[in-house]
C-alpha cells in the first residue's frame, strides 16, 4: 500500500520539493492512515526530505461532548507522534442558517476554510480515497454534472491533494488494523439527513445488486471521461489569453464577443474554469446555470447591463462587450480589521481588504523627506512642483489634506442618503447623482470604497474627491489615500 501512495504522488507531482503540507485530519481512519504512511515517507532523512507536516483538525460542533473528545484524541495522538498540530472549531449549523447553506455543505465550507487558513496557501492533503470516488460520482450523477462531473476528484485540485485516491476503504481498514491505530467513529457517518451517507448506505447496495462491479465499472468510465476532459482542458488554454480580460481574486473580466465566438462546449469548460478559481477551486455551476448564461450571452440588449445571480456567491454582470464574474465575501472572508457598524476603522498608515468588494485600501502619511518639499511648494501654489514630486493623482490614488483626519479614515461602500461637496463646488451633493454624472455603472457603485473622517466623505474612489480634503497653501499634514484591485 505505501508502494501504491508513493505512486501516485510521483505521477502527479503531489508533494512540494520542499515546505510544509497540512493534512486533515479528523481521526477517522482514512485520515489517521494517511497521516501515519505521510509520517513514514516525509522529513528528514526519507524519500521526501524536505516535506514537513502539520495536521489540522476542526470540530465542527455538530456531535457536543463527543466531538470535543474526538478533538483531544486526535491533539494528544498528534502530540505523540510529534506532528505539529492546529485545532479550530466552527459552529456549523450557524454557518449553514446564516449562509443558507444544508447542514452537509456548511460542514465542506467550513472544513476548506479553516484548512486553507492554516495552511496560508500551501498543499493540503485530505484522506478521499477510491470509495469516496465511486460515492462522488454517483452524487454528480444524481445532482447533473457534465464532462467534468463525471470525471470525479483529481488527484490534485488547486491547493488540495488526494494521495489515497487509488486506495479502497478496504485497504484502509486493513492498514489500521496492520498498524495498531484506533482511529475514532464518526456516528454522523451514518446520519441520513446527508445525502453521501444514503448514497453509501443505500443506494450502492441497491446498485451492487445489479452488477456486483459497480465500483470498478464507475471508476473505469471516470478514467474514459478523464482522457476527453483533459484534451478539452488543452483547448481551454489555448483561448483562454483571447477570451479573458483580466483576473483578480474576488472577479474575472471576460470579452463577451469572444466568448460567444467560443463553440458551446468550449465556452461551458471556460465558465467552468472562471467559476472555479473564484469558487476556491470548485465550480459550483450546473447544466442549467450554463444554459442561464448562454441565454445572457445571446439575449443582451446594446449598451445595457443584465445580471445573473448563480451559487457559490457568484454573480455575472454583462454590459456592452464586457461579461463580469464577481464572487462576494462572507464574514469569514472578510478581513480581520474591525469592522464597525459603520464600517471599516483603517489604521493610519494601514491596509485591508474591503469586506464586499474585490478592492484593497490604504491610507499612509506622505514620508518624512518628501512630505517637506512638497508642503514647501503649496505653501508657493506651485502645483507643477507638487505634482512633479507626488506624481500626478489619478483614479486609484489621491492625496489629501489630513488636519480633519485622526488615527484613522472610516472606509465603507455607499449607502442611501451619502453625500459629499465635490472638488470646486461649495455645496454638497449627492453621491448618488456623482456616480451618475460620472458615468459609474450601477454594477460598480455598489462597490465603490468611500473614505470617510469622522464629519465628512473624502473621496469616492475613483470618482470623486471632497473639496474639503483638497491640499492647500495651509496643508501641514499630507495623506495618501488608494485602493488596488485585489
Amino acid at each position: 500500500m505505501l508502494e501504491k501512495v508513493i505512486a501516485c504522488i510521483d505521477q502527479y507531482r503531489l508533494l512540494p520539493d520542499a515546505g510544509k503540507v497540512v493534512v486533515g485530519v479528523s481521526g477517522g481512519a482514512d485520515s489517521l492512515c494517511l497521516i501515519h504512511l505521510l509520517r513514514q515517507i516525509c522529513g528528514p532523512g526519507k524519500r521526501y526530505p524536505g516535506v514537513e507536516l502539520q495536521a489540522a483538525h476542526l470540530n465542527h460542533m455538530l456531535r457536543g461532548a463527543e466531538g470535543e473528545h474526538d478533538a483531544q484524541v486526535v491533539a494528544h495522538t498528534m502530540e505523540t507522534w510529534g506532528v505539529p498540530f492546529t485545532l479550530g472549531k466552527i459552529d456549523v449549523p450557524a454557518l449553514a442558517r446564516r449562509e443558507k447553506r444544508s447542514l452537509e455543505d456548511a460542514a465542506r465550507v467550513a472544513r476548506y476554510r479553516f484548512l486553507r487558513e492554516v495552511a496560508g496557501g500551501r498543499p493540503i492533503a485530505v484522506a478521499h480515497h477510491a470509495d469516496d470516488q465511486v460515492e462522488t460520482l454517483l452524487l454528480h450523477w444524481l445532482r447533473g454534472s457534465g464532462l467534468a462531473g463525471l470525471v470525479g476528484m483529481p488527484p490534485r485540485q488547486g491547493d488540495i491533494i488526494r494521495p489515497l485516491l487509488g486506495i479502497s476503504r478496504a485497504e484502509i481498514l486493513a492498514y489500521c488494523r496492520e498498524h495498531a491505530l484506533n482511529p475514532l467513529e464518526d456516528h454522523s457517518n451514518r446520519d441520513p439527513r446527508f445525502l453521501r451517507n444514503r448514497v453509501r448506505h443505500e443506494l450502492l447496495p441497491l446498485l451492487q445488486e445489479l452488477n456486483p462491479a459497480i465500483r470498478r465499472t464507475l471508476l473505469r468510465n471516470a478514467e474514459v471521461a478523464r482522457i476527453d476532459l483533459a484534451w478539452l482542458e488543452t483547448q481551454v488554454d489555448s483561448c483562454w489569453s483571447s477570451t479573458v480580460v483580466s483576473e483578480q481574486e474576488q472577479m474575472i473580466t471576460l470579452d463577451a464577443p469572444a466568448l460567444r465566438a467560443l463553440p458551446v462546449s468550449l465556452q461551458h469548460h471556460l465558465l467552468r474554469r472562471v467559476s472555479a478559481r473564484l469558487c476556491e477551486g470548485q465550480s459550483p455551476l450546473e447544466p442549467r446555470h450554463f444554459l442561464l448564461l448562454e441565454r445572457l450571452l445571446t439575449e443582451q440588449a446594446g449598451g445595457g447591463e443584465r445580471r445573473l445571480h448563480l451559487p457559490g456567491r457568484l454573480r455575472a454582470v454583462i454590459q456592452a462587450r464586457s461579461l463580469r464574474f464577481e464572487r462576494r465575501s462572507t464574514p469569514e472572508e472578510s478581513n480581520p480589521l474591525p469592522l464597525a457598524a459603520d464600517g471599516l476603522r483603517l489604521p493610519i498608515p494601514g491596509e485591508a481588504a474591503l469586506p464586499g468588494t474585490s478592492w484593497r485600501i490604504a491610507a499612509e502619511p506622505l514620508p518624512a523627506k518628501l512630505a517637506r518639499p512638497v508642503r514647501e511648494a503649496l505653501e508657493q501654489e506651485n502645483w507643477p512642483e507638487v505634482w512633479r514630486l507626488l506624481g500626478p493623482p489619478d483614479r486609484w490614488t489621491v492625496y489629501i489634506d489630513g488636519a480633519s483626519v485622526g488615527e484613522h479614515i472610516l472606509v465603507r461602500t455607499w449607502r442611501p442618503g451619502d453625500r459629499m461637496q465635490p472638488l470646486g463646488m461649495s455645496q454638497e451633493k449627492k453621491l448618488q447623482d456623482i456616480f451618475v454624472d460620472q458615468h459609474i455603472p450601477r454594477s460598480e457603485r455598489l462597490t465603490t470604497p468611500l473614505f470617510f473622517s469622522e464629519t465628512h466623505c473624502l473621496w469616492a474612489a475613483g470618482a470623486c474627491l471632497d473639496h474639503r480634503a483638497r491640499l492647500t497653501g495651509q496643508t501641514q499634514r499630507i495623506l495618501r489615500l488608494s485602493i488596488q484591485p485585489m
